[in-house]
């Protein structure tokens, strides 16, 4: 009898651990758009995670996000998680984090550098009037990246880009050519919702997200936290809500 109560407990802890181990799904390290996402959606989600992925890896001091395109494998599982919020039907918090329109704080950071330029240079006048500079390495960067120039005044121009890249290490090689005196990625200034990453693990993400009313433009007077848990299996938890009730 003895033996056989061991057997059968032995039995269930081996099936505890074998359900729990099928239940442990890494998130994608490629970027994958779920069918139930628009496309102008994805395109503010894969912005966002590219954002959370620059702020997390600069703080862990990165050197690989020193490069111009950020890797598919640093942001894609961000990219993953936050699509599973978006799409989450039965979380409070995932419906408000949509009502209030919850995203990474300063997405320009992503698309715009702001140059000066010695307009007399031949190499710039051709970049302004015709789309390439006829030097062979500005006009990589510009076909490879799109870069496409607005003038801001008279020796100053805003360079976009449609992508979200890393514009610090665009201005770091735009810096490059003689022509360009100062080259600065863009920056916000203000405040507004915002979306932190406080734990990454292949198979687990923990965000915080966080929404900002009043005063914004001096510093948002209130905000309100969301910290979720969410797995690479689909599942999302509320860790926890704080903050300034919503309004």
């Amino acid at each position: 009898m003895k033996n056989r109560m061991l057997y059968i407990l032995l039995f269930g802890v081996y099936l505890f651990y074998a359900c729990d181990s099928d239940t442990a799904e890494n998130f994608p390290t490629q970027v994958i758009q779920d069918s139930r996402v628009s496309d102008s959606i994805f395109e503010i989600l894969l912005d966002d995670a590219k954002l959370i992925c620059m702020d997390f890896y600069t703080n862990q001091e990165m050197e690989e996000l020193s490069e111009i395109e950020f890797k598919e494998y640093h942001f894609a599982p961000i990219l993953a998680a936050l699509q599973t919020v978006y799409l989450d039907s039965i979380s409070t918090a995932s419906s408000d984090i949509r009502k209030y329109n919850v995203h990474a704080l300063c997405p320009e950071k992503l698309h715009k550098t702001r140059i000066s330029i010695d307009t007399t240079n031949e190499n710039f006048n051709s970049w302004k009037s015709y789309g390439f500079s006829d030097n062979l390495s500005l006009d990589l960067l510009i076909n490879e990246y799109d870069l496409q120039l607005d003038s801001i005044r008279e020796t100053q121009y805003m360079v976009h880009t449609g992508t979200g890249i890393n514009q610090e290490s665009l201005a770091s090689e735009l810096k490059k050519f003689t022509f360009i005196k100062k080259a600065q990625a863009a920056n916000c200034i203000g405040d507004g919702s915002h979306i932190e990453i406080i734990y990454f693990n292949p198979d687990f993400i923990q965000l915080i997200y966080s929404y900002g009313w009043g005063d914004c433009p001096s510093g948002c007077t209130n905000r309100h936290y969301w910290e979720l848990g969410i797995y690479g299996s689909g599942l999302i938890e509320l860790l926890s809500e704080s903050g300034k009730e919503l309004p």
